[in-house]
């Protein structure tokens, strides 16, 4: 699984690739599905906007200020710790507003959405 094989191509003037079975696999099937699932759903991006929100905070704002209070070792209840819990706290409600609309926006779309089915 973790082994590299040598492909030499003689068309290219020899030239040899290192290539891993399971990362040509693994990418190949995440291609497909995802291809897959935006053929099948006409809304896919409406689904990726509501993972973008819900990971936003976490990914962007909440492990990146928790790891710059653990390594500058700021006091709990300063100036610094009480303005980045505050930029945190805004940033969660950008988040949930964001994945509120998200939920709202595919509802319309669902009760209208016929799969197979070409409109002009």
């Amino acid at each position: 699984v973790t082994t590299d094989h040598q492909i030499t191509i003689p068309i290219l003037g020899g030239t040899s690739f290192h290539i891993n079975g399971f990362r040509v696999v693994w990418r190949s099937a995440y291609v497909v599905v995802t291809t897959v699932l935006a053929t099948f759903i006409a809304f896919f991006n409406i689904f990726l906007a509501l993972i973008g929100a819900a990971s936003f905070c976490l990914l962007a704002v909440y492990f990146p200020i928790e790891m710059y209070i653990a390594r500058s070792k700021v006091p709990m209840f300063s100036i610094s710790w009480m303005c980045l819990q505050a930029l945190r706290l805004v940033c969660l409600l950008v988040s949930l507003v964001a994945a509120a609309g998200s939920v709202e926006g595919p509802i319309p779309s669902l009760k209208m959405y016929h799969p197979f089915k070409n409109e002009v």
